[in-house]
């Protein structure tokens, strides 16, 4: 699967339903009763990186912000959140 991100393609490994179920559930973790747990944030983003495939030399020429920006984006498709384009 290809992710676009940062004006970059990034080849990433397909999900599996059990993958996306612990990924929800950690999400959930993270952003519990209105209120984001970075600890649990970070979990959710190192465990995509392990999911994906992608590797250090996938994110050598990126800030860590960036990396993030890049997790972040796999995430939501692998989750199947969609942006909402009209911003309501």
């Amino acid at each position: 699967m290809k992710i676009k991100a940062l004006g970059k393609q990034f080849q990433v490994k397909d999900i599996s339903y059990k993958q996306r179920r612990d990924l929800h559930r950690l999400n959930a973790k993270a952003f519990w009763d209105g209120k984001v747990d970075p600890e649990s944030y970070y979990d959710v983003l190192e465990k995509v990186a392990e999911i994906s495939g992608l590797t250090e030399k996938d994110f050598k020429s990126l800030s860590m912000v960036e990396v993030d920006q890049v997790l972040q984006e796999v995430f939501t498709e692998y989750i199947g959140l969609e942006k909402n384009v009209d911003g309501d």
